[in-house]
Parts: structure tokens; sequence; C-alpha cells
């Protein structure tokens, strides 16, 4: 945590915000089990310390961007919609680093965004990252799983497969911590 603690808005008020943008219902009730999925992965932790309250409300924001589009973009465009809301550059930081594992500067070049990295850095954005993985609607799946049904609709393409080793990583460090 930084010095200054940050002042996150709780559960009901973000599930409002969602209602107000009119996200889809499918996709408020996937961010809700999202979030459910990563307290549960940060409940396990014992040698490391996590905000909590960023997880629920990181976990729960992190696809705002799908008010306009479900392609790539919307995870930046969360990002903006959040900066643009005043919230907190974390929850910004989330929204942008949930995509496939995070993607770095040749990846953003591939699917034309802004050419930086997105890879998740925090405890906290690996943690929803992972989380997210493992939720296939709202329906908990293995990482495999989730990997397997991504292959059969897009081929085995180097993105995903770099995707998945990521997801791995992030996977192993995170259990390394349990």
């Amino acid at each position: 945590m930084d010095e200054k603690e940050e002042i996150l808005p709780d559960r009901e008020f973000v599930l409002n915000v969602l209602k107000i943008l009119k996200i889809p219902l499918s996709v408020r009730r996937h961010s809700e089990k999202v979030a459910d999925k990563a307290i549960q992965i940060a409940n396990k932790l014992k040698n490391a310390q996590v905000n909590m309250n960023l997880i629920e409300i990181g976990a729960l924001l992190h696809d705002i961007g799908r008010t306009k589009t479900h392609d790539f973009k919307h995870a930046l465009i969360g990002g903006k919609i959040l900066r643009q809301r005043g919230f907190s550059e974390k929850l910004a930081r989330i929204c942008e680093t949930h995509i496939l594992g995070g993607l770095d500067k040749d990846d953003a070049r591939k699917f034309g965004l802004p050419i930086r990295n997105y890879l998740p850095e925090t405890l906290e954005e690996k943690i929803i990252c992972l989380a997210d993985k493992h939720m296939a609607g709202t329906r908990e799946v293995s990482i495999q799983e989730r990997f397997n049904r991504w292959f059969q609709k897009y081929g085995r393409s180097k993105i995903l497969i770099k995707s998945k080793k990521r997801i791995e990583k992030i996977q192993k460090e995170i259990k390394g911590l349990m």
C-alpha cells in the first residue's frame, strides 16, 4: 500500500455505476464472479499482503470498457472511463492489464493499441487477471479449459500461446505465496 491510503468506492456504488453505464447483465454477473474468485485467491495468501478492497472493486470494474466494445480495446477504454470519472489510477491499471494475461509492447503494436506494456505488475493486478481467466462467463473453469476454448475459437496463435505462458507464470507465482 502506498503511504497515502486511497479511498475506493464500495461494492454497491460500483454495481450501481455499472448499471448506469448500461453494462450488460451478463458482463455484470461475470464481473461479480471474477470478484468472488479474486477474493477467494487473495484469502489463501499466507506470504503476502494485498489490498482486499482494491481486489474486490478492481475485479468488479475490470470489464467496464465493455460499454463500448468487446474487443481488446475494452481494457484501454475501461481505464479511460475510470480516469475520466475520477477513479483511482490503480483501478484504471487493473482494467488495462487484465486482458490475456497482459500485453507487452509487441502485442500492443499488433493489436493497434498505444505502444507500451500492459502487463500486470502488482499482486492485485495479477490476482484479478488470474481470476478473470478462471471465469468463462459465470462458470469457473481451469486455465487449461479456458485456453482450449480460445484455441478452438481463434487457433493456436502466437499471442494465445504467449498469453497462456504468462497466466501460468502468474498462477505459479501466486501459488508460491499460499
